[in-house]
């Protein structure tokens, strides 16, 4: 028998999908709106990820929290804590989602293109769940040279770099043809 992991809490969203909690995503989301109202927050963001993680481990029933309660505790707390210009910063983020190419790359692992690929379309569905005015894909030049092993950018970096474009794109346009048109999309170096 395999015994379930203790110390896992899941995110269920709004389809009903259940991934496992993403600290550092929490981290990286929390450190983000804090940083575009001039807060360092790295501390702030550590101590609310973790608290959140421990209560959705602990606290909830089948250590099931929804997206929407994630949302809502994190304003909550930042509220509590006076950091309400973070706060709304937080919950404004849904405008911008951003996806990091170059650290995708660096989690791939063996099968390296083929588990980039996979992992991408990972981050496309979760920014999918989002329902976001911009999505800015970066690192899109380290990434290539990465996935390549290229010293120098040549036509294979050029023609990867424009397939990867082209996939982020057409995964866009296909998750949400109706939202399509009102989603910008910025791929940057």
């Amino acid at each position: 028998m395999i015994l379930e992991r203790q110390d896992l809490a899941w995110v269920e969203s709004t389809d009903g999908r259940r991934t496992p909690f993403d600290v550092a995503r929490l981290i990286a989301s929390i450190q983000t709106a804090a940083s575009r109202v001039g807060h360092d927050g790295e501390w702030l963001a550590q101590s609310v990820a973790g608290a959140i993680h421990l209560y959705a481990r602990d606290c909830t029933s089948e250590q099931t929290v929804e997206t929407s309660e994630i949302e809502d505790v994190v304003a909550s707390v930042l509220h509590m804590l006076g950091y309400d210009d973070i706060e709304r910063a937080y919950l404004q983020r849904r405008q911008l989602g951003e996806i990091r190419l170059d650290q995708l790359v660096a989690q791939s692992g063996p099968g390296f293109e083929l588990n980039f690929f996979q992992r991408l379309d990972d981050a496309l569905r979760s920014a999918e769940d989002e329902e976001l005015a911009l999505l800015r894909v970066r690192g899109l030049r380290s990434c290539v040279m990465r996935l390549r092993g290229a010293q120098r950018w040549g036509a294979s970096c050029r023609a990867l770099a424009e397939d990867i474009v082209e996939h982020v794109r057409f995964r866009v346009a296909r998750a949400r043809p109706q939202r399509a048109a009102e989603l910008r999309l910025a791929v940057l170096d």
